[in-house]
This record gives structure tokens, sequence and C-alpha cells, in this order.
């Protein structure tokens, strides 16, 4: 395995990482974002938006560990 496969499965990785911290983050930051800017309305296009961020983190490091997974070569 050369040094491009081993970088981008540290990537892949630190995708699904970030991916799953945004996915337990949410909720504070939506209550953070919700007493500072004193909003009511939209905070669920706002929750809604910081899920799909998520799974698409989630989703693209996935697809990378895939692609560049020792064992497809």
């Amino acid at each position: 395995m050369d040094i491009k496969h081993k970088i981008q499965l540290i990537w892949g990785t630190a995708l699904i990482l970030m991916g799953i911290g945004v996915f337990f983050r949410v909720n504070t930051v939506i209550e953070q974002m919700a007493a500072a800017y004193d909003l009511d309305t939209g905070l669920y296009f706002f929750r809604f938006s910081f899920y799909l961020i998520a799974v698409i983190l989630i989703g693209g490091g996935v697809k990378k560990i895939h692609k560049f997974w020792p064992l497809n070569k």
C-alpha cells in the first residue's frame, strides 16, 4: 500500500469521525443558537441541515474508505 492509499484511508476515517461528532453535537449547538439569537422559528430547518451535513460527512468517509480499502485492489 503506497502513501496515497494511506492518506486517503486516514482522510476517510477523519470524515467519518467528524460526521459522528457533528451528529452528537447538533442538540447542543441548536440550543445555543436558540438562546443566543432568540430563534423560535426555523430550528427544525437548522436541525435538519446539521443532520444532513453529518450524514454527508459519514457517507463521504465510507465511500472514500471503500474505494481505497486494500482488500478491494
